[in-house]
Parts: structure tokens; C-alpha cells; sequence
């Protein structure tokens, strides 16, 4: 169950971080008897829109023809990843949209996010068992406890075979073919949706008593990420987190 809720309480944690250790800066007041611009109204136009609009492409998943492939070849694509970056769009009851910038290779993993102006980077290293959340604004890092660390996509998707789950079928989004799993833990409902190509999860929505939680992976590359990634930068203080 601590993996199932793992990201949707990173998040949170992010939030509460920003709240706690950075607060809002004022905005600069304007200097005595500078003047003050006043924006000149756009013309008025009073031509017709032409052609039909636009729309922007959707993200709802489409009905897809099933592949063959079973939950376990997929999963066996899923452990093969080793390098990935992505964005995790995370939307909820009672929360702002959330976007948290992902870096993850092999046993080390790194998010950044920015709300109110504060960016909050989290690097991870599950095979030394330490975590650091930095705030780059103050060029200070605070070492938090180990079992606070969250797990990353890979982990969410390869554990879900010890919950039983169900296969819908696939369904395609953004021009990616997904594996449609739902399963039940502990009354709390997840249906997942994989990316059958790489194993690699686009979209989860997990329902609770308090509400249901969406969270979307979008701009995924894998590709070759440098160690330094995983890194604090050089003359950074570092103090434990109370």
C-alpha cells in the first residue's frame, strides 16, 4: 500500500515543503515618481473569423485492436527501463494541478517542481538509501529520512502484479497503445494504463473515499542521463530535516 500512495504523497510533500521552508517574496513596489505605463487598447477588428477552428488533440484514450500481448510481457518491458526523464502531471480533488519534472536511471531518482515561485528538487538514491530535498533559491539541502523517499514510476508498475489485476483490454493515448489494468488495495481502486511498447505507464487514477487522483506521464525520452543529474551541487549546506 506505501508504494500504491507513494506519488500522490510525494506530491503533497512537495507542496507542504514549499509552504515550510520558502515562502511567497513580495513583489518590488515601483520607485517614487517613476511613471506609471498605461497599456494602449488593441484596435478593434471587425472582420469575420475565417475557416473552421482548431481544436487541440485529445487525450482521451481511443479503443484500440489487442495486440496479444499478455500483462507479463509488458511487465517484462517495464524492468528492462533504465534510463528515463518525463513529466508527471498530477490533478486531484482539493489540490492545484501539479507538474513534477522526473529524471530516473537505474537505483537513482530525481524530481523538481515549482509552485509560488519556489523550485524544490528531491534526489533519491535507493541503493545508498539517502534522500536530499534541495531548495536551489538558498543553495541549502536538507537531508530527509530514507523512508520518506517515494518509489518511481518502474517500481508503481512492476508491483502491481502482486494485486491481482484485471485486464480491460487497450485503449490508446496521444498515439501510444496501453494496456488497460484495474485492481483493488485495501478499498482503495487503481486503473492503470500501460504503454505496451516500453512497459511504461501514461496515465493512473486511483479513487479513495476522499476523491480520486489523476496523474498523466507526459514528454517521455528515454535516453542516456549522466550521473550528474543525481547529484547536490558543489558548497551546498546541507542540514538534517527536523
Amino acid at each position: 500500500m506505501k508504494k500504491l500512495m507513494s506519488l500522490g504523497i510525494a506530491a503533497c510533500a512537495i507542496v507542504l515543503s514549499i509552504s515550510l521552508l520558502a515562502g511567497c517574496a513580495p513583489s518590488a513596489p515601483a520607485s517614487p515618481g517613476e511613471p506609471t505605463e498605461t497599456p494602449t487598447p488593441a484596435p478593434s477588428s471587425t472582420e469575420e473569423p475565417t475557416g473552421t477552428p482548431t481544436l487541440p488533440p485529445s487525450t482521451e484514450p481511443e479503443p484500440s485492436q489487442p495486440s496479444g500481448d499478455t500483462l507479463d510481457d509488458v511487465l517484462g518491458r517495464t524492468s528492462s527501463i533504465g534510463s528515463v526523464k518525463f513529466d508527471m502531471v498530477m490533478t486531484g480533488a482539493g489540490m492545484p494541478s501539479m507538474t513534477v519534472k522526473v529524471w530516473l536511471k537505474d537505483e537513482k531518482m530525481k524530481t523538481e517542481s515549482t509552485m509560488e515561485g519556489q523550485t524544490v528538487i528531491n534526489i533519491v538514491d535507493h541503493e545508498t538509501q539517502t534522500m536530499y530535498m534541495y531548495i536551489p533559491e538558498q543553495n541549502m539541502a536538507f537531508k530527509v529520512t530514507y523512508e520518506q523517499a517515494q518509489g518511481s514510476p518502474v517500481e508503481e508498475t512492476l508491483a502491481i502484479s502482486q494485486y491481482h489485476p484485471r485486464n480491460l483490454g487497450t485503449e490508446t493515448i496521444d498515439g501510444k497503445v496501453c494496456m488497460v489494468v484495474e485492481y483493488t488495495v485495501q478499498d482503495v481502486n487503481t486503473k492503470m494504463w500501460i504503454w505496451e511498447e516500453h512497459g511504461f505507464p501514461i496515465k493512473v487514477v486511483t479513487v479513495t473515499d476522499q476523491g480520486t487522483t489523476t496523474i498523466e506521464y507526459k514528454n517521455i525520452q528515454f535516453t542516456s542521463i549522466p550521473d550528474s543529474e543525481f547529484q547536490l551541487p558543489p558548497g551546498v549546506e546541507i542540514m538534517d530535516l527536523p
